[in-house]
């Protein structure tokens, strides 16, 4: 067999722009055509995250996953619903039924390793009702929402108790001291922080640092013309604080939009429309986005199809994450299912997070109970025509 020499050179590579592979019989090539095809293709490399088949959450005894982030040393934070589903039952005009007013037993918020989800330690044991968001701010306080609360919650480090609760316990309401279903939260390193209000209101609320309502945009999409303050499930939010944006995931109208935050260094009006992130049906549902500081690009979660589906007579397995430039240019498609994957049951990413390095993603698979560790690979690819 001919030895196949690869001349490498350094080249950035959209992976989502690459071409299917072509596949050769080099065996049958003569010296000429090998060095014909030297000629034509140089080696170039590309980084994409792939999944660590060796992370396995499987031990934890999860529920349904609805949310991940990581705190300032690195460790992985786990919001899960432990033996709680959310059905058809489980609300009634918005409000938690009788049965789902019960809290859940089991711990809901797990700590564990970022190298092999060993767990650290583990609370929220007969406190909350539905899970939803959590995100870790830069004092590692802890921050969740409960969408059968309407809740919004803070805990310090190293805390089980709140020190600050918004919203009404079980109460739905659209003022500024409702919430209903509040599905995220965004906190900026000033301590003002943005809600996601969500499943009801379609709503983005702003806070000052101790909890008093500033501002708040978006409304419910009633059909008509789409504009960017007409929300479907505003279900995610990320900051890009340096730019002074608040990133919305716009979940049933598939896209994601930016705003200007407000920021306290930045005079410009909270909720001023900045940029598309993701256009309309770029990638399906956008279920959850975060802001990669390491490499300045947001990842997002995305559904298409929960199963592997056909399609001109071939299987296809869909995409679950994207990657994102800050101006709005997809530069990656990953996360695809796999047959191991489509054996364990529908798959839906409903919350991702990165660490701080940015090498490592953590995909929350909600009706697969578990999260997913993915890590940047670099792989060769072939590119024809480039010297």
């Amino acid at each position: 067999m001919w030895p196949l020499l690869l001349v490498s050179c350094l080249v950035w590579v959209n992976p989502a722009t690459l071409a299917a592979p072509q596949y050769f019989d080099l065996d049958t090539w003569t010296p000429q055509q090998m060095a014909a095809f030297l000629g034509q293709y140089r080696q170039a490399r590309v980084a994409s995250p792939e999944e660590d088949i060796n992370f396995n959450t499987d031990s934890l005894g999860l529920g349904d996953v609805s949310a991940v982030d990581v705190d300032s040393e690195g460790d992985l934070f786990i919001f899960h619903r432990a033996g709680r589903s959310w059905t058809s039952e489980t609300f009634n005009n918005n409000v938690l039924s009788q049965s789902a007013q019960v809290p859940i037993v089991s711990n809901t918020i797990l700590k564990v390793s970022p190298d092999n989800a060993r767990l650290i330690s583990t609370f929220g044991n007969n406190f909350f009702n539905m899970p939803h968001g959590l995100k870790v701010d830069s004092n590692d306080n802890l921050w969740v929402t409960d969408v059968g609360r309407h809740q919004v919650f803070r805990f310090p480090k190293n805390s089980t108790t709140p020190d600050l609760v918004l919203g009404e316990k079980f109460v739905p309401g659209s003022d500024s001291a409702h919430f209903c279903k509040p599905t995220d939260v965004a906190i900026a390193s000033s301590g003002e922080f943005f809600v996601a209000d969500g499943y009801c209101n379609s709503r983005i609320l702003k806070f000052s640092k101790d909890g008093q309502f500033l501002t708040q945009w978006g409304n419910p999409y009633a059909g008509g013309r789409l504009t960017p303050f007409n929300f479907r499930i505003p279900h995610s939010v990320t900051l890009i604080e340096n730019l002074n944006l608040l990133c919305v995931a716009d979940r049933e109208n598939q896209r994601a939009l930016c705003y200007n935050a407000g920021l306290s260094n930045n005079a410009e009006r909270a909720g001023t429309f900045n940029r598309t992130l993701i256009p309309e049906g770029d990638m399906g549902k956008v279920f959850a986005i975060y802001y990669n500081s390491a490499d300045n690009t947001v990842v997002a979660a995305s559904e298409t199809s929960r199963v592997p589906y056909v399609q001109a007579g071939l299987i296809h397995y869909p995409a679950r994450a994207y990657t994102y430039s800050i101006t709005g240019v997809q530069t990656d498609v990953w996360a695809r299912m796999t047959p191991q994957t489509a054996r364990r049951g529908p798959s839906l990413i409903h919350d991702l997070c990165a660490s701080h390095d940015g090498r490592h993603f953590f995909l929350a698979d909600l009706p697969q109970q578990r999260v997913l560790r993915y890590t940047m690979t670099e792989r060769p690819f072939f590119l024809q025509g480039y010297k």
